[in-house]
């Protein structure tokens, strides 16, 4: 179901839905912009749910005809837009889906609502023929654009449509849903939390993956071949990183985090502000072994990597290069405190 109940936080897009029902002041197209996971599509699902809802109030009843047909994905006059191509939403897409039939007027509600994902995919081509449309749309008409990139839409899309910006939800807000609503425990919800960075949908995601917590394992055997291996070895560790190629910005979060925790253990001896609390023994361990300066060193090594392979730099170079540059010469203790 899709209720305004169920969303974390955005209270000010909420707020402005609301009022524009309220007021009956509703505008023909709106851009739902954001990152994947954010919550474009509870938003946007929960407005048109709202708007055709029969007892015409400011969140939908979840008991007339028309939300319960909703929520089991059989609205007549709501039309989810797809792409029929991997490349993107296509001229075509948008001739069949919506121009060809907008202005037949809705069956049975007030509206006629288009829910287009992944808007920001549609071709120049497509977005020409959305505009047409944009230009002078029949009342009845509204459509809701999903974007996780606004800059890929034209100018003249945007000058159409009422544009909602989706923040990241404040850390503590991010913890108290995986605590309250997934039901996980504290330490991971302190660890998930500083990996969603904001995003309620992949702290969702990442509270049931096992990929992701078997994936911080490897990483701590990683950690401690940087910090006790020789450099023969430490080339060997690099074979490791070929398994998480696809999700390799994420590896290397997990990597920068533990490093920046170790930084914490030697700085104040004390699990309090540790992401990886869990762990707070092999951390301390950890920190005996490396002075600050190597510990930042690591940790602007990793940065550079992150970098680098945003560029599409060979992965296998980057890789080795982080990994050997990370190694300290244990014969230079000068800097050691």
């Amino acid at each position: 179901m899709y209720t305004f109940d169920e969303i974390v936080a955005h209270e000010d897009i909420i707020n402005h839905l609301q009022t524009a029902i309220k007021t009956k002041k509703i505008s023909h197209a709106y851009i739902f912009d954001g990152e994947k996971g954010m919550g474009k599509k509870m938003l946007a699902n929960t407005f048109a749910k709202t708007l055709q809802c029969e007892k015409k109030g400011i969140s939908p009843c979840d008991e007339c005809i028309s939300c319960r047909t909703y929520d089991s994905l059989n609205h007549p006059d709501i039309i989810f837009v797809e792409q029929t191509k991997k490349t993107g939403i296509g001229v075509n897409d948008i001739r069949e889906q919506i121009n060809q039939n907008i202005n037949i007027k809705p069956y049975q509600y007030p509206y006629k609502i288009y829910i287009v994902d992944n808007a920001d995919s549609m071709t120049e081509q497509a977005q020409n023929a959305l505009l047409k449309t944009l230009e002078e749309p029949p009342s009845y008409v509204i459509i809701l654009l999903l974007s996780n990139n606004i800059n890929k839409f034209l100018v003249t899309i945007i000058s159409r449509c009422v544009v909602l910006k989706l923040k990241p939800v404040m850390p503590k807000e991010v913890k108290n849903y995986l605590t309250d609503m997934i039901k996980i425990s504290n330490d991971e919800a302190e660890l998930i939390t500083s990996f969603a960075q904001g995003i309620i949908g992949k702290a969702k995601e990442l509270s049931s993956s096992q990929e992701f917590f078997d994936m911080r394992e490897e990483m701590i055997v990683i950690s401690n071949s940087i910090i006790y291996d020789d450099e023969y070895e430490l080339l060997k560790i690099c074979d490791k990183f070929d398994n998480y190629k696809d999700n390799i910005q994420e590896f290397l979060d997990l990597l920068m985090t533990w490093f920046r925790d170790l930084l914490i253990v030697k700085k104040i001896n004390d699990d309090l502000y540790l992401i990886n609390r869990d762990k707070y023994e092999i951390l301390v361990k950890q920190s005996h072994n490396l002075p600050y300066y190597r510990i930042s060193e690591i940790i602007e090594n990793i940065l550079n990597a992150k970098n680098l392979l945003r560029y599409n730099s060979n992965f296998r170079l980057v890789m080795e290069m982080m990994i050997t540059q990370t190694k300290e010469n244990k014969d230079d203790k000068s800097n050691w405190r």
